[in-house]
C-alpha cells in the first residue's frame, strides 16, 4: 500500500528522508536471558520503550507493551527472561531507506516499530513517534496514513 501525500518540511519531501536521519539511537540491545524486572529497569532509567534481544538463533524485540502483557498473564518479573515475552522474528530495514517506504511497511505489518540494520548490527529502532515528529507539520494527515492500515 502507497501512500501519495506531500509533506514539506525543511524545503524537502520528508517522505523522502532516509530512516537514519529519523531513527532513535543508539538501539538499546540486551540478552535473551535477562530478567524482565532488570529490563524494566533498564526502560526506565534509560527512558526507552522497546529493546533489541539478542539471542543464539537472531534478534526479537521487546516492548513496555509485551511486559505489561507479561504481568498481566502473571509472569514472575524476577525469574521470567525477557526471551519469553520478546516479539520474534522482529521487520528490520535499512538507514537508507525513504521514510515513505518505512511507513508502508508498518502499515503493513501493523506495528510501531522497525529495527535499522546496519553493516553489522543494529544501529537504531524507528518508532511511529519518530515519523510523527519527522512529518509533524502536517500531522492529520499522517494519523489518516496509519489509520487506514
Amino acid at each position: 500500500m502507497t501512500y501519495y501525500v506531500c509533506f514539506l518540511t525543511r524545503g524537502m519531501n520528508s517522505l523522502d528522508t532516509p530512516v537514519g536521519q529519523v531513527m532513535t539511537r543508539p538501539v538499546k540491545t540486551v540478552d535473551r536471558e535477562l530478567t524482565v524486572r532488570d529490563v524494566s529497569k533498564l526502560f526506565a532509567s534509560e527512558t526507552v520503550g522497546s529493546v533489541v534481544v539478542e539471542t543464539e538463533y537472531g534478534r526479537g524485540i521487546l516492548t513496555k507493551t509485551d511486559i505489561i502483557a507479561g504481568l498481566r498473564d502473571g509472569i514472575d518479573p524476577d525469574t521470567t527472561p525477557v526471551g519469553d515475552l520478546m516479539t520474534t522474528p522482529v521487520k528490520t530495514i535499512d538507514p537508507s531507506t525513504p521514510l515513505e517506504e518505512a511507513i508502508d511497511t508498518m502499515v503493513e505489518h501493523s506495528i510501531k516499530r522497525l529495527v535499522v540494520d546496519g553493516q553489522a548490527s543494529s544501529v537504531g529502532i524507528l518508532t511511529t513517534t519518530d515519523v510523527m515528529q519527522e512529518l509533524s507539520p502536517d500531522l492529520d494527515r499522517v494519523v489518516e496514513m496509519f489509520a487506514e492500515g
